[in-house]
């Protein structure tokens, strides 16, 4: 063994590590709950982040599983700073051969609050100089004259999760995955997308109900890191499985459906790329169309924002359609937080549990009621 591999063991390896993962606004503790299942427990929540502490092969192993997170940041070094002399001492002293691949820069996204280094640009570019450019990110974070440093594991969003064709406005796979996780959807035996869209509901809970093995269809950066065990992370996941993988005699089935044929085309497509599922029912349908169902939770993702056009009293017979024909079923409808009281007007009375957060830029409100 070399010195720098004896070096990688004693000071990344054995050693727990502080990290933050990115949650979606409004569903940072769901994104704990996930970690948990995980089993990384020793979390603290902030807006749109949950930090934890671990060793970085759970962390590795839980990039590989979690479905609700937007993406992993490891923390590197932390410290005082209030010039660029500080501050290029301070980046030189970081031991990097541990944590990037020999001759590999970075490119740095810098953020300045309140301290005397407020110039983000002058940051980045004297970061690529002293380190070198490449294509793994960092991020250089500067509040209050403390400069944290953090290495992102990821690559590209989490969120991507290989070729996904999409209809208008897609929502987020990993928002659709904290909202079917803080709806309990795994505790009915029947899960209602009758708005699917693309279908990143069915298609989300399809994966996480599958008994198959995990199947990555893409990289990760911290594949690149010198301490990362290719055979080690392979064999994990030949055995790992999803915490909702169904048990035996487990029932639970998925019915999706769209009035608009050219979606179900694309769901068609997208259900091609997953291991063959009894799961998943899909059918062209129109949702005010549909027969009365019951013990069932019920997830929409209706039109908003400019998709609504004149449908200005959707939200309203939405709410009329689920009283009539779904009011033994749990829901979970997204809307924008215009329509929410128009939609809320027309439903039994219940505590619903609303959570304020964004999707694709535009703020909405998601109304679950169990």
């Amino acid at each position: 063994m070399s010195n720098l591999e004896r070096r990688i063991k004693l000071h990344i390896k054995a050693q727990p590590h502080f990290f933050k993962a990115s949650a979606h606004i409004g569903f940072e503790n769901t994104l704990a709950k996930e970690l948990a299942m995980l089993g990384i427990e020793e979390c603290e929540i902030e807006s749109g982040a949950v930090h934890l502490t671990a060793k970085l092969e759970n962390v590795w192993q839980a990039i590989a599983l979690s479905r609700c997170a937007r993406g992993f940041e490891m923390r590197v070094a932390e410290f005082h700073c209030e010039n660029f002399g500080r501050l290029e001492h301070k980046i030189k002293s970081i031991a990097w051969e541990l944590y990037l691949p020999q001759n590999c820069g970075v490119y740095v996204k810098a953020f300045c609050e309140k301290s005397r280094l407020y110039h983000e640009g002058a940051v980045e570019e004297r970061i690529k100089e002293w380190i070198g450019e490449g294509d793994i990110l960092l991020r250089i974070r500067i509040k209050n004259d403390i400069c944290s440093v953090w290495l992102d594991l990821c690559g590209e969003p989490l969120h991507k999760r290989g070729e996904r064709w999409v209809e208008d406005a897609p929502m987020q796979e990993t928002l659709a995955a904290s909202i079917l996780l803080r709806a309990n959807f795994a505790g009915y035996e029947k899960l209602i997308d009758p708005m699917a869209g693309s279908g990143v509901f069915s298609l989300e809970a399809a994966k996480w109900r599958s008994n198959s093995a995990v199947i990555l269809n893409r990289d990760f950066d911290f594949a690149k890191m010198p301490s990362f065990r290719e055979a080690a992370f392979n064999n994990f996941l030949q055995k790992a499985k999803q915490p909702f993988a169904l048990k035996e005699g487990e029932k639970f089935e998925i019915l999706c459906s769209d009035k608009n044929k050219k979606a179900i085309e694309t769901i068609k497509h997208n259900v091609g790329a997953l291991p063959a599922t009894p799961l998943l029912h899909i059918t062209q349908s129109d949702f005010f169309s549909l027969p009365p169902e019951q013990n069932a939770l019920l997830v929409l993702n209706p039109p908003y924002g400019k998709r609504l056009g004149k449908g200005k009293n959707l939200y309203r017979e939405i709410g009329k359609k689920i009283e009539k024909d779904f009011s033994g079923c749990a829901f979970a409808i997204v809307c924008p937080p215009s329509e929410a009281a128009n939609f809320e007007a027309t439903l039994r009375k219940g505590a619903l549990d609303k959570v304020c957060s964004y999707n694709g830029g535009l703020k909405i409100s998601l109304l679950h009621l169990r």
